[in-house]
């Protein structure tokens, strides 16, 4: 039989034996229902029935058992959702042991006989007694143990006095014995969540709202990279980093940005950089990122704003950079400055979104294909407005990538339909996948992520769909005619089902008369049995 008798697929509650060890620590809980999901009631010997929302996951591993990996998971689970409402047992084996007949240390230490000047006494408990074996013996089960068990209220131990203390006079633990006290679960109390005073962000500007750094441009003579390192052995980020400082290239390790300051444009252009990105650029050996990789970096970087490149030459020379920019670029710059010098007053700029996002709108999609919309999903679904379409990598305030428990990074698809914001994660494959596909075939992808839409042929695409399945019949026809010429034909199988026979005489009753008669013949059949059983 198998091992895992306790992980069948019928199980809606703990395992008996889950139960059984919290029961043993002074905890009851079950699992139960709530709307679609599970939730996890739990309440212990001193705190009120208290609630916990499970997902799916913790729901498998809540109901398992039957492994020891499945018990520990099991009671794990479990200990991770009541652990801030409880105090609990040390691990899984201090509260598998509670109350059992494994009591080392769990309800305080033992001192034997001999032991800190312990001596023993008779069977009635009066008189010290020199035979050992007419000493009271500490049996296995807690119903045969001398003295009381110790049990830990408040974080403090009760019950003190040999042959069982909460500690050794010496803080020695023998090999095999818990730790005392590390069993049950014990309420801490109703949390109380201090309320955050409310500030208006309004009241200090200053603190919300930082200036904008501008960093000046250098008006000496560049470093050559040539000078500054003469030779590979010679090589160091500080030496790397005021070359480039020189030439007009920043990199800022703290903020992750590339400040390019070329002579041909009076603007400032600043480019967020990646963990990797920083790492290479800022990289103290030239055996992990090479000049030439730095340098092909830095263009990757800046190829969609400058039409011309850095080169390792331009570093060797005593100039800064002086790289032009793209003609569309350099357009949309001009164009701002004639606004600014027509309304008096300079525009905010806006901040660039990193080189990870993609975007695409949903009403392109007319454009691509007009025999394609966006409908929802099912049969006879509406048809819906989908308009920008985005996918990005998932970070946290600190603007670092999230990762999922298996050390994945995280993705993101979001969406707006009929004016809705709706997001889904997605994998690493599918968001690489998106940033490299056309704009059509990207809408095909969102079509399979999203349930909440779909890509459909439109009504009047199907008009036409008679006259085409009408000529691949003909077609049909036509191979299969040229196949019978030198082959015999294929064997045609037609199904017969029994039904009341109708006369009927041709040329005189017409189609509805007929109908007409049919239909009375079933009721009739029906009603007398006639044709059952056949």
């Amino acid at each position: 039989m198998s091992i895992r008798s306790n992980s069948l697929p019928v199980r809606r509650d703990l395992s008996p034996e889950l139960q059984d060890i919290l029961r043993r620590n002074g905890m009851q809980a079950h699992i139960i229902r709530h709307g679609d999901g599970f939730q996890l009631a739990v309440q212990g010997h001193d705190s009120p029935l208290l609630t916990y929302p499970i997902t799916t996951q913790q729901y498998r591993k809540l109901v398992d058992w039957g492994t020891n990996s499945a018990n520990k998971q099991a009671y794990n689970t479990l200990a991770s959702l009541v652990e801030n409402d409880f105090y609990m047992p040390r691990n899984f084996v201090h509260a598998r042991n509670a109350n059992g007949r494994v009591a080392m240390g769990l309800h305080g230490y033992r001192i034997g006989v001999g032991e800190y000047g312990r001596i023993p006494f008779d069977r009635r408990g009066i008189h010290p007694c020199i035979d050992p074996f007419h000493g009271r013996f500490l049996g296995w089960t807690p119903r045969q143990q001398e003295g009381f068990h110790m049990r830990r209220v408040g974080g403090a131990m009760f019950m003190q006095g040999a042959p069982i203390v909460p500690e050794r006079p010496d803080g020695r633990m023998k090999p095999g014995e818990l730790q005392n006290g590390g069993y049950g679960f014990y309420y801490k109390g109703e949390q109380q969540k201090v309320k955050e005073p409310e500030l208006d962000v309004l009241d200090d500007l200053q603190s919300v709202i930082k200036p904008v750094e501008i960093r000046p441009r250098p008006q000496e003579p560049a470093l050559p990279y040539n000078k500054a390192i003469t030779s590979n052995v010679y090589f160091s980020n500080e030496k790397w980093q005021q070359v480039l400082n020189s030439h007009g290239i920043v990199v800022d390790k703290e903020a992750k940005t590339l400040t390019i300051q070329s002579t041909a444009t009076q603007q400032d252009f600043v480019y967020d950089l990646t963990s990797d990105e920083v790492n290479k650029l800022t990289s103290n050996s030239l055996k992990e990122s090479s000049i030439q990789n730095r340098i092909d970096l830095i263009n990757g970087i800046i190829k969609n704003d400058f039409a011309d490149k850095v080169t390792l030459d331009i570093l060797n020379s005593k100039e800064q950079i002086s790289i032009k920019l793209s003609p569309a670029v350099e357009s949309e710059i001009n164009q701002r400055q004639e606004t600014v010098i027509e309304y008096g007053h300079p525009i905010v700029e806006e901040k660039h979104e990193q080189r990870d996002v993609a975007h695409i709108n949903g009403q392109d999609l007319y454009e691509l294909n007009e025999n394609k919309a966006w409908y929802r999903e099912g049969n006879h679904g509406r048809e819906v407005n989908v308009e920008d379409i985005k996918v990005e990598p998932v970070r946290n305030q600190q603007g670092e990538l999230e990762k999922d428990e298996k050390g994945n990074a995280m993705f993101r698809m979001t969406a707006v339909i009929n004016g809705e914001s709706i997001s889904h994660e997605i994998t690493e494959k599918q968001y690489d996948k998106f940033m490299a596909i056309d704009d059509y075939h990207r809408m095909k992808l969102f079509s399979k992520i999203f349930d909440e839409v779909d890509m459909k042929n439109v009504p009047e695409a199907r008009s036409n769909i008679g006259a085409k399945i009408g000529g691949a019949l003909l077609a049909g026809l036509a191979v299969m005619s040229e196949i019978g010429r030198s082959h015999s034909g294929p064997c045609v199988f037609v199904e017969h089902h029994n039904r009341p026979h109708v006369y009927f005489k041709p040329g005189v009753d017409s189609p509805r008369d007929l109908a007409s008669r049919a239909f009375d013949a079933g009721v009739n059949a029906a009603e007398h049995g006639v044709g059952l059983g056949r």
